[in-house]
């Protein structure tokens, strides 16, 4: 999730064109970042986790639209999707990225846990931070602002992602019991944590905001 403000704020930095159109919209960067593991509550509809919605092309096609209303100020948040799949799945596991025109999945398959995706996640997050800071976004998120009630959406994710994986387990105990086993497992459940205290603040910032606005 913290690659996805990674890419995105460097696409809107580096890309020429796009940085006129102003700062970017943080919560809706999260949010579509995580969006490709919308699978993993449509499995009853018989789509397989990290397949369809883990498409180039469906991505592509469904963001035309965007890019013809938005033009160049659509690049980072297609960016924030993409990167999901073609970054951080596509190292860890394997993917549909090339359906409707191949069902082949393709990755390097690092796994998780493992010295790269620990890496990876570590990185992006103390990266997204820096970033956040540098530009100045970071202080907006901890603030009083009706816009970060949308925090609650990709906080809500990360709830389900955890509780997805935690399902695996017949107990608390069993599953604290096993991150406790790993050093990685560790380093990857505190940086978890962390981010989702990051996320709880903005969200209650923004729950407050819309009250005192209906007030």
């Amino acid at each position: 999730m913290a690659w996805a403000d990674v890419w995105a704020l460097l696409a809107w930095a580096l890309i020429p064109g796009v940085k006129r159109y102003g700062k970017l919209f943080v919560p809706a960067i999260l949010i579509l970042g995580i969006l490709p593991d919308s699978d993993l509550l449509l499995g009853s509809f018989g789509i397989v986790h990290r397949t369809v919605t883990h498409s180039f092309f469906l991505w592509i096609l469904l963001f035309i639209p965007v890019f013809v209303v938005f033009r160049l100020k659509a690049i980072p948040y297609f960016v924030a999707v993409i990167q999901h799949f073609a970054f951080g799945d596509f190292l860890m596991g394997k993917v549909m990225v090339f359906w409707p025109f191949s069902s082949k999945l393709v990755g390097f398959g690092f796994g998780m846990p493992s010295s790269v995706d620990v890496g990876l996640e570590t990185g992006g997050l103390l990266l997204a931070l820096a970033l956040l800071i540098y530009v100045g976004d970071l202080k907006r998120l901890f603030s009083v602002d009706k816009r970060n009630a949308l925090m609650v959406l990709p906080l809500l994710a990360l709830f389900i992602s955890a509780v997805f994986f935690g399902l695996h387990w017949s107990s608390i105990s069993s599953l604290i019991a096993y991150i406790l086993s790993d050093e990685l497992l560790v380093v990857l459940a505190l940086g978890h944590i962390i981010l989702f205290v990051l996320l709880a603040i903005s969200s209650v910032q923004g729950l407050r905001a819309l009250k005192s606005t209906n007030k």
